[in-house]
Protein backbone atom coordinates (compact mmCIF):
# COMPACT_ATOMS: atom_id res chain seq x y z
CA UNK A 1 0.00 0.00 0.00
CA UNK A 2 1.27 3.45 -0.82
CA UNK A 3 2.15 5.82 1.99
CA UNK A 4 -0.42 8.43 1.05
CA UNK A 5 -3.23 5.92 1.12
CA UNK A 6 -2.14 4.66 4.52
CA UNK A 7 -2.06 8.22 5.85
CA UNK A 8 -5.64 8.75 4.66
CA UNK A 9 -6.75 5.50 6.30
CA UNK A 10 -5.12 6.49 9.59
CA UNK A 11 -6.88 9.88 9.41
CA UNK A 12 -10.14 8.04 8.77
CA UNK A 13 -9.44 5.83 11.77
CA UNK A 14 -8.90 8.86 14.02
CA UNK A 15 -12.19 10.37 12.80
CA UNK A 16 -14.01 7.10 13.45
CA UNK A 17 -12.51 6.79 16.91
CA UNK A 18 -13.58 10.34 17.70
CA UNK A 19 -17.12 9.57 16.53
CA UNK A 20 -17.08 6.37 18.60
CA UNK A 21 -16.10 8.35 21.70
CA UNK A 22 -19.13 10.55 21.05
CA UNK A 23 -21.31 7.43 21.16
CA UNK A 24 -21.58 6.36 17.51
CA UNK A 25 -21.69 2.55 17.72
CA UNK A 26 -21.40 2.11 13.95
CA UNK A 27 -18.26 4.20 13.90
CA UNK A 28 -16.86 2.16 16.79
CA UNK A 29 -17.31 -1.07 14.86
CA UNK A 30 -15.81 0.35 11.69
CA UNK A 31 -12.90 1.76 13.71
CA UNK A 32 -12.16 -1.67 15.21
CA UNK A 33 -12.17 -3.28 11.78
CA UNK A 34 -10.01 -0.58 10.20
CA UNK A 35 -7.54 -0.65 13.10
CA UNK A 36 -7.20 -4.45 12.83
CA UNK A 37 -6.71 -4.20 9.07
CA UNK A 38 -4.01 -1.53 9.46
CA UNK A 39 -2.22 -3.61 12.09
CA UNK A 40 -2.29 -6.65 9.78
CA UNK A 41 -0.97 -4.56 6.90
CA UNK A 42 1.85 -3.25 9.11
CA UNK A 43 2.77 -6.81 10.13
CA UNK A 44 2.79 -7.96 6.49
CA UNK A 45 4.98 -5.01 5.49
CA UNK A 46 7.43 -5.76 8.31
CA UNK A 47 7.59 -9.43 7.32
CA UNK A 48 8.33 -8.49 3.71
CA UNK A 49 11.09 -6.12 4.81
CA UNK A 50 12.57 -8.79 7.09
CA UNK A 51 12.46 -11.36 4.29
CA UNK A 52 14.20 -8.95 1.93
CA UNK A 53 17.04 -8.45 4.42
CA UNK A 54 17.36 -12.23 4.88
CA UNK A 55 17.56 -12.79 1.13
CA UNK A 56 20.17 -10.07 0.61
CA UNK A 57 22.33 -11.25 3.51
CA UNK A 58 21.97 -14.84 2.34
CA UNK A 59 23.05 -13.84 -1.16
CA UNK A 60 26.15 -12.17 0.26
CA UNK A 61 27.00 -15.27 2.32
CA UNK A 62 26.52 -17.51 -0.75
CA UNK A 63 28.72 -15.22 -2.88
CA UNK A 64 31.46 -15.32 -0.25
CA UNK A 65 31.32 -19.10 0.00
CA UNK A 66 31.31 -19.49 -3.78
CA UNK A 67 34.41 -17.31 -3.99
CA UNK A 68 36.10 -19.49 -1.34
CA UNK A 69 36.16 -16.77 1.31
CA UNK A 70 35.45 -17.71 4.90
CA UNK A 71 32.38 -16.06 6.41
CA UNK A 72 33.36 -14.86 9.86
CA UNK A 73 31.17 -12.26 11.51
CA UNK A 74 31.75 -11.27 15.12
CA UNK A 75 28.66 -9.07 15.44
CA UNK A 76 26.00 -7.17 13.51
CA UNK A 77 28.33 -4.25 12.83
CA UNK A 78 30.75 -6.57 11.00
CA UNK A 79 27.85 -7.79 8.86
CA UNK A 80 26.77 -4.21 8.17
CA UNK A 81 30.30 -3.30 7.11
CA UNK A 82 30.43 -6.30 4.77
CA UNK A 83 27.02 -5.47 3.29
CA UNK A 84 28.01 -1.81 2.89
CA UNK A 85 30.87 -2.88 0.67
CA UNK A 86 28.84 -5.41 -1.29
CA UNK A 87 25.43 -3.83 -1.96
CA UNK A 88 25.31 -1.43 -4.89
CA UNK A 89 21.60 -0.83 -5.60
CA UNK A 90 20.25 2.14 -3.63
CA UNK A 91 17.00 0.45 -2.57
CA UNK A 92 18.82 -2.68 -1.41
CA UNK A 93 21.32 -0.57 0.52
CA UNK A 94 18.43 1.27 2.19
CA UNK A 95 16.66 -2.01 2.96
CA UNK A 96 19.68 -3.41 4.80
CA UNK A 97 21.76 -0.44 5.94
CA UNK A 98 18.97 2.05 6.64
CA UNK A 99 19.11 5.82 6.30
CA UNK A 100 21.95 6.20 8.81
CA UNK A 101 23.92 3.14 7.63
CA UNK A 102 23.60 1.69 11.14
CA UNK A 103 21.09 -0.95 10.08
CA UNK A 104 17.51 -0.63 8.92
CA UNK A 105 14.68 -1.48 11.31
CA UNK A 106 14.27 -4.77 9.42
CA UNK A 107 18.00 -5.53 9.77
CA UNK A 108 17.80 -4.88 13.51
CA UNK A 109 14.73 -7.14 13.83
CA UNK A 110 16.43 -9.93 11.89
CA UNK A 111 19.75 -9.72 13.74
CA UNK A 112 18.20 -9.15 17.16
Amino acid sequence: MRGGEKVRLRQRLRALQKAAEAGDRGAAGEARLLEAWLEDDDAISAKRADDRVKVLVGAWVAAQMKAGHPVVLDDASALLAAMDGWLVRPMERLAVLGQDRQGSPAFRRVTG
